[in-house]
């Protein structure tokens, strides 16, 4: 296999790139403070105690989500994509009815499962307050066919357009959830305001995401010598025969982020669940960047791809990790160095957590130092790869969590995920260095490291140092290190490309977005 050359991509592959990239960043960001704030608003309005019942409830619905979507997300984000970009226009609409209805499906018997087993469940992974755990459960289950639903659906509305996604999932439901919550909760939050206020706005959200996908299938226009729609049996065999194992793969991914938060429950009081709950979503916050590159690259590489423009994918994927670098790196230095001041903000009994964000945060720049390089695997179209990749991870995760939370607690936890994400990625690493000829380094990645190391990293040590973890030594932290990271960049900017990110994000008001 030869190896892409450094020939640069063509402008119009990195402009596409630049406005879904911008618009999805904001998107995120926006995702990101969201879900800061519920998580403030859950620890707030139910305390430590009550954030881990929380906590481990949703844990159970988001594993039980990505399990009943079988990985058609995944599926129709490349397949779409793909017949898009060769003109195959009228399978379309049957390669979406294949993703959709199965995930459907699994969705409904989700929602059998968690509310016939809320009970068991309960038992397994909650040490104390079980009864409250297996009632959340209970009340969450019915929305979980439509949360299931909302992530095809959305998946298939990004081969045309970031929009509805950023619209729904990344500002709508996120805004919604907090803001029901709270109106709920005045004069106290019961378990049943608690699940109604997470799971109502998935439930709107599916059915904006529908809207959203009809009209964009319908608004597209069938060209005349569009090819002939191919039989669905073949179209459903080429479709599950990737989507399937990448199902299986996805169960694993969410697994390793939430099992820890359901082992520590099984071993730990759930006042110290709330807190680790609370690192752990922190940390999570944090990938905005990771999550919002990911949903802009994913069409763009499996475009690239089908048309065999490996050199041009590589550009793609180098400037994508530049970009995840520059906007990422910072957050979590931040976090790492000012664990204390972070986690203070969510109450008293949340600061015990903060040695356990400060190790997840610094595995989270190993995560996005290699890029959305899982993205790259998928639509090179190695799901296979992908699924041993995540059943090591999840094994090494298990593993590890059984091993060390029952003697180091929270902090136990937090080191079997930083293993694992330096596992997973590393694996990831070299099959698409070594198989897809394909590396996130280039000319950009040294400077832009460098440049966050130093600039904010190095900043905020001084700072702590001078002035204390807390809210003083931050604030300095911040005065001086974003006018200095900020000037850096710039003189960087047509190195890293940043200047079609920054173009595109004076843009992003209008035009299309990729």
């Amino acid at each position: 296999m030869s190896e892409p050359s450094a020939a640069a991509a063509p402008p119009r592959e990195l402009r596409t790139l630049a406005r879904g990239g911008t618009l999805n960043t904001v998107g995120f960001a926006i995702a990101g403070l969201l879900g800061f704030v519920l998580t403030v608003v859950v620890t707030r309005e139910v305390g430590s105690s009550g954030a881990g019942v929380f906590f481990s409830a949703i844990a159970v619905f988001t594993i039980l989500t990505q399990v009943a979507k079988l990985g058609a997300d995944t599926g129709i984000v490349r397949f779409v994509s793909a017949y898009l970009a060769r003109g195959q226009v009228r399978d379309v609409a049957p390669a979406i009815r294949i993703a959709v209805v199965p995930a459907a499906l699994g969705g409904l018997v989700a929602a059998i499962v968690a509310i016939g087993l809320a009970g068991p469940t309960a038992a397994v992974f909650a040490r104390d307050r079980t009864d409250d755990v297996a009632d959340l459960l209970r009340l969450l289950g019915p929305y979980l066919p439509f949360a299931t639903v909302s992530v095809v659906v959305l998946a298939a509305t990004r081969a045309y357009s970031m929009r509805p996604f950023v619209a729904i999932e990344s500002v709508g439901k996120p805004a919604l959830k907090p803001a029901l919550i709270v109106a709920l909760g005045v004069g106290g939050l019961t378990t049943g305001e608690l699940a109604l206020g997470w799971g109502l706005p998935e439930a709107l959200g599916c059915a904006a995401a529908v809207v959203a996908l009809v009209a964009l299938v319908r608004g597209t226009p069938v060209p005349p010598d569009a090819p002939a729609p191919r039989p669905i049996r073949e179209l459903a065999s080429e479709f599950w025969r990737f989507a399937a194992p990448r199902g299986l793969a996805a169960a694993f991914q969410v697994s390793v982020f939430w099992v820890d938060v359901l082992l520590l429950g099984r071993y730990r009081p759930s006042s110290e669940v709330g807190a680790y709950a609370a690192a752990s979503r922190v940390a999570m916050v944090g990938t905005f960047a990771l999550q919002a590159i990911r949903i802009a690259i994913a069409p763009t590489i499996s475009a690239l791809l089908a048309r065999d423009e490996r050199a041009e994918a590589q550009t793609v994927y180098q400037t994508a990790t530049w970009w995840l670098i520059a906007l990422s790196w910072p957050v979590f230095l931040g976090l790492a160095i000012f664990a204390p001041f972070v986690l203070s903000i969510f109450g008293p009994g949340f600061g015990i957590g903060a040695t356990s964000l400060t190790i997840l945060a610094i595995a989270m720049l190993v995560n996005l130092g290699t890029g959305n390089v899982t993205v790259v695997l998928l639509m090179g179209g190695k799901s296979s790869w992908n699924l041993v990749n995540t059943a090591v991870a999840v094994t090494t995760n298990v593993s590890l969590n059984l091993l060390l939370i029952p003697r180091f607690g929270m902090e136990g936890a937090a080191v079997a995920w930083a293993v694992t994400i330096v596992v997973e990625n590393v694996m990831a690493l070299v099959e698409v260095w070594v198989f897809l000829g394909m590396r996130p380094f280039g000319p950009g990645y040294l400077p832009v490291t460098t440049a966050a190391l130093v600039c904010v990293g190095g900043v905020a040590l001084v700072a702590r140092a001078l002035f204390g973890p807390d809210g003083a030594g931050f604030v300095v932290a911040v005065v001086v290190a974003v006018p200095l990271y900020g000037a850096v960049l710039w003189r960087l900017r047509e190195r890293l490309h940043l200047d079609l990110f920054l173009a595109a994000l004076r843009r992003s008001g209008g035009g299309d977005d990729g």
